[in-house]
């Protein structure tokens, strides 16, 4: 097998972009087992894949890979089967990540098998490995979240090959999301701001101001289902988000979605967004009954608006 620490020149501006779109798909899944001593137990009953309490962000990468490996425009795989969602990103507070998400339970679930496997999400190639690797395993395990996966219930070690090819795998990843948020909204991340929405928020959460103590977390006091569902029917049909669908089936254009690829191979383009993603990142805050993008930075936790 080829060395799995390499991949296609993403750099390099490819004649057939097809072509090159195949070898990268091929050598992500090639990274997805190379060295790896995971695999999931035959009794798991796939919790991961079927309960809302886990949700999967998505790339464009993995829409494009999941309408090939069906045979399906990437319009009709992502109407059936993704959906914008919010992340949170281990934030306490009430900003969120806007991001692209698998419905769940998981579509491409058949008999308890991925139908996609070999282009499967990398947050589903990486877990749970990456949390070893992040030194959070042993927590996560302690969580009421996690106690009905059977992955959690014994060791689990990386050995230094695998380690390296996390790595690399994370990397592709950043990559894969900080390219799509910039194809869709046109920087990344993309956050929005909730707190202006609390009362709004509360009432659909059927609570009252002041019942969830005298600090109010999202987290804690209004369910991530609330908050989303609340962003699904009032604020994902506002621009920048109610233009994601169009921008989606955009790419079914052969053009567009070489535009898209060419965006993929441009090292100095994610060096920029990399370099913004902290510093002065792009925040939607609603205000007056319309969304207003305001510059804020997210280093350090105090962060404030400029």
């Amino acid at each position: 097998m080829a060395d799995p620490g390499k991949i296609p020149a993403i750099s390099s501006q490819a004649g057939d972009l097809q072509e090159w779109l195949t070898a990268y798909l091929h050598t992500r899944a090639q990274l997805a087992s190379s060295g790896s001593d995971f695999s999931c137990d035959p009794a798991c009953t796939r919790p991961g894949c079927k309960h809302q309490d886990l949700q999967v962000q998505v790339s464009l990468v993995d829409l494009l890979g999941a309408a090939r490996n069906r045979g399906a425009s990437v319009w009709a795989i992502f109407q059936g089967s993704y959906s914008l969602g919010l992340f949170a990103d281990e934030r306490d507070d009430w900003l969120r990540r806007v991001a692209l998400k698998l419905k769940k339970p998981c579509p491409f679930l058949e008999n308890d098998l991925c139908s996609i496997y070999p282009v499967r999400p990398l947050p589903c190639v990486l877990f749970p490995e990456d949390l070893v690797g992040e030194g959070t395993f042993a927590a996560n395990a302690q969580k009421d979240h996690f106690r009905d996966y059977l992955c959690f219930k014994r060791p689990l070690v990386l050995s230094p090959e695998r380690a390296r090819i996390m790595a690399q795998l994370k990397k592709m990843w950043r990559r894969e999301t900080s390219l799509t948020s910039f194809y869709l909204f046109q920087h990344s991340p993309c956050l929005i701001d909730l707190e202006s929405l609390t009362p709004e928020l509360l009432h659909a959460a059927g609570l009252k101001a002041g019942e969830s103590g005298e600090r109010l977390e999202p987290g804690r006091s209004i369910p991530h289902p609330v908050l989303e569902q609340f962003f699904l029917e009032h604020v994902a049909r506002r621009q920048p988000f109610a233009g994601v669908p169009e921008k989606v089936q955009h790419l079914d254009n052969p053009e567009t979605q070489a535009q898209f690829l060419r965006l993929f191979q441009d090292d100095r383009l994610l060096k920029k967004l990399n370099r913004k993603e902290n510093d002065r990142a792009l925040v939607f805050q609603f205000a007056d009954g319309k969304l207003a993008a305001k510059r804020r930075s997210l280093i350090p936790r105090e962060y404030h608006f400029y």
